[in-house]
């Protein structure tokens, strides 16, 4: 017979077994369930992302070397992913950063069209390394999904820290504005420390010379506006010419990774300018950095999305149509319209067709075959071009981008800038390595004809080539323009010959 401290030993025992009986359960559990995971953390491949790629690819262009890869869509994803996000976040940013590279992908697919490629490897689009699993994985959670406004893709923009508040996209690229793409406070970088870099004022003059500016010293660099979050607009030279300079511009004529954002102020001290800011890129859109410590507080993929792009939805990007149609060629003329153009492939065709005719006759060279692309937004022309609101079009190599001919409609039609375009086209290369005004001044004066030029007087001087190429306003960039043809129409009787102007 069991006395009561036996059956109070007795009871005791049971409660240890079971209690251990539980806990080996339940380390079980938690340790398979964790393997599960490990697996499937790990279990992602690239010839998974590419069967998830249901066909889509893309033709990606090596700013080193030229070659074109042509990259399954969903392996692009991850890859992207790899290079532009940060290897330690958590999965809500990973996958929210993945839905915004998709959506920008196929929103800008077709950016370098011009070149024969999608896009490039570089900045200048997306940068890329090899894919990660984190990276796979994130990107097989998403896999399909993008960004949309009002039924279309969005487009959407994202950097790596917006220093505490992020940018106004019209305030980066007039013209810009988006109703999602504002400047908002960020609470979770607003306590970031501040950057700080020095740079020699003769450094910054031979950077400014590099891009175009003229000067003999530079005797400072004053802040000279601001835009609504704060960051610096435009600034003065002191000594140079032009006098004045984008914000943005400056920080890429100096290097974007040594003048990191535009969120500074600027002091000079002797021979140095000083630079103390905050942030890195251009502020808008999403800020990977605020992303990821987004996701450590417990904030999902959607949550973070609605954060940095207000009003946008995440949709299945299976039903979203192509935008552009690409017309065959004719007469050696391949034309590409949105799906709703205004105005007939056939027509810009036969503008471009008779312009190219006439102006051969009378320059002596031709551009044949030519590719012209008339886009379906402002934002497209500005990404595919890297030129303001205010420019109608962009002729390089034997290709033309034009602005939308609701734009054109507004500046005087498509004829005369489809015009003025194959002009510019056709005395490139004769005129490789002069000033921008000789070879702008050309074809400003053969596309609107002798008679309607005015020379410009012996004491007007031509303008720089930052004046004609990286203008601060519509007005700017107009009077630059003028003054480019007016001193070729000077110069042309000294020379005789338009292809010895100088």
């Amino acid at each position: 017979m069991l006395t009561t401290k036996d059956a109070t030993s007795t009871k005791e025992r049971t409660r240890r077994i079971a209690f251990y009986f539980v806990f080996i359960a339940t380390f079980v559990v938690v340790f398979f369930r964790g393997l599960d995971a490990t697996l499937a953390q790990t279990d992602i491949t690239e010839n998974d992302l590419l069967a998830a790629s249901a066909g889509r690819a893309l033709r990606i262009g090596s700013v080193a070397d030229g070659h074109v890869t042509v990259i399954p869509l969903e392996v692009y994803v991850s890859r992207v992913l790899a290079a532009e996000g940060d290897p330690k976040a958590a999965d809500a940013a990973q996958q929210a950063l993945a839905i915004a590279i998709r959506t920008y992908t196929l929103k800008n697919s077709d950016r370098h069209a011009r070149d024969g490629y999608d896009l490039c490897d570089s900045t200048h689009c997306q940068v890329l390394r090899p894919s990660t699993p984190t990276s796979r994985r994130a990107t097989m959670a998403t896999v399909g999904q993008g960004l949309t406004y009002h039924g279309e893709l969005a487009e959407v923009f994202y950097s790596a820290s917006c220093g505490g508040r992020s940018e106004k996209a019209g305030d980066v690229w007039p013209g810009a504005d988006y109703p999602y793409l504002v400047s908002r406070n960020d609470d979770v970088c607003e306590d970031d420390p501040p950057w700080v870099v020095d740079f020699r004022l003769d450094d910054v003059r031979r950077a400014l010379e590099r891009v175009g500016f003229e000067g003999d010293r530079l005797k400072d660099v004053d802040v000279d506006g601001h835009t609504s979050s704060g960051r610096v607009s435009r600034l003065r030279l002191s000594g140079m010419r032009p006098n004045v300079i984008a914000a943005d511009q400056f920080r890429m004529a100096l290097g974007p990774t040594e003048l990191r954002s535009t969120a500074f102020k600027v002091e000079k001290h002797g021979d140095e300018l000083r630079f103390t800011g905050r942030g890195y890129g251009h502020g808008v859109g999403m800020c990977a950095i605020g992303a990821s410590r987004r996701a450590l507080r417990g904030e999902s993929a959607k949550a973070i999305l609605e954060q940095y792009y207000p009003g946008l939805e995440i949709t299945s990007l299976v039903s979203i149509p192509p935008v552009l149609v690409v017309v065959p060629q004719s007469s050696g003329i391949s034309v590409t319209v949105p799906k709703a153009s205004s105005i007939a492939a056939s027509e810009i065709g036969r503008i471009a067709s008779a312009a190219h005719n006439e102006l051969a006759r009378t320059l002596g060279t031709s551009v044949l075959p030519m590719t012209i692309r008339l886009h379906d937004t402002p934002d497209s022309f500005r990404l595919a071009t890297n030129r303001p609101w205010w420019v109608s079009e962009v002729a390089e190599g034997t290709s033309i981008d034009l602005a939308p001919a609701s734009v054109l409609a507004q500046r005087g039609g498509v004829e005369p800038s489809v015009r003025l375009a194959v002009a510019e086209l056709l005395v490139a290369d004769p005129l490789a390595g002069r000033p921008a005004w000789v070879r702008i001044g050309a074809a400003r004066y053969f596309a609107d004809g002798p008679a309607s030029i005015k020379p410009a007087s012996s004491r007007t001087k031509c303008p720089t080539d930052a004046e004609l190429l990286l203008a601060v306003s519509a007005t700017a960039q107009r009077e630059a323009e003028t003054r480019a043809e007016g001193c070729f129409a000077r110069e042309l009787p000294k020379a005789r010959d338009w292809r010895l102007v100088r």
